[in-house]
């Protein structure tokens, strides 16, 4: 029997059970609770990880190796400065709120989701079944999108970068430490590589104030070296598990099944239900 774990806790299973962990968070795999896993980790461990990142999950970002060029007419249709997209507010490292609130009292930014909220465009397509679209049309009109991460995890790269791509908006990014070995550096603001907040701020004011500062960066490759990998993952990835699947049960384990490793994993669950009994007790 193969089960294949989604980001939720790993349930008490027999020995002749093989688990994957395939997570889109900023989570990194335990492979002692695990015997295979695919993330948005650099890791290199023989054949029980494989990296894809979170924006390949996305059918769209397909199309950024080859985007069309911009020009004047195509900035005509933008209208607004920027805008901030966000909902999580428990979680996410204060730089988001913080970044937001500077540039906010230099020229005001557009905020349409649930966290800071100053514009309620998106909040009937709430609970639409292709919210997603409709996010990307209303940041079509902008020339900035703030694209925060939750965390600076390295590789954990999102759809926050890559759907502000899309819609030929540039996004001032902050998050993965190693986003430009991917990304082109040339084709978004990494606030990483700014002295503060308000060394950023200024130059974006300046980009956009300047057409032909704008343009340039739209029309950077948004890929570093022009080379678009999404293709590569995927099928990476495909591979990867069909390598699994492919194993006899008793040649696809990989996750010690006793020991002191055992041993662990079973103090894990134990702590772990402890801990959901006491969240529901606090919730009631």
């Amino acid at each position: 029997m193969y089960f294949i774990q989604i980001l939720s806790p790993i349930i008490t299973l027999g020995p002749d059970v093989i688990r994957i962990m395939i997570t889109d968070e900023n989570i990194c795999p335990d492979f002692n609770a695990c015997d295979y896993a695919i993330s948005s980790e650099h890791l290199d461990y023989s054949d029980r990880h494989f990296r894809a990142p979170v924006y390949c999950l996305y059918g769209k970002t397909i199309g950024l190796g080859h985007r069309s060029e911009f020009t004047e007419k195509d900035l005509l249709q933008k209208n607004e400065f920027c805008n901030f997209i966000h909902s999580n507010s428990n979680l996410a490292k204060p730089i988001r709120k913080d970044f937001f609130r500077a540039l906010d009292s230099r020229i005001p930014v557009i905020s349409a989701g649930r966290f800071l909220q100053n514009d309620r465009s998106l909040s009937n397509q709430a609970n639409d079944l292709d919210w997603h679209s409709s996010k990307l049309k209303f940041q079509h009109s902008f020339w900035f999108t703030i694209a925060i991460e939750n965390s600076e995890s390295p590789g954990y790269v999102t759809e926050r970068l890559t759907d502000a791509f899309l819609e030929g908006t540039i996004p001032i990014y902050w998050g993965d430490p190693r986003v430009a070995e991917e990304f082109n550096p040339q084709a978004f603001i990494d606030l990483r590589s700014y002295e503060n907040f308000s060394v950023a701020i200024d130059d974006i004011i300046y980009q956009d104030q300047h057409l032909e500062c704008i343009l340039e960066i739209l029309n950077a490759p948004v890929f570093n070296d022009g080379v678009n990998k999404i293709n590569e993952f995927k099928a990476g990835a495909q591979a990867f598990l069909q390598a699994i699947f492919d194993q006899p049960l008793y040649e696809a384990r990989r996750c010690p099944r006793h020991g002191n490793s055992h041993w662990l994993e079973q103090r894990r669950r134990k702590d772990q239900t402890g801990f959901k009994k006491l969240l529901k007790r606090n919730r009631q």
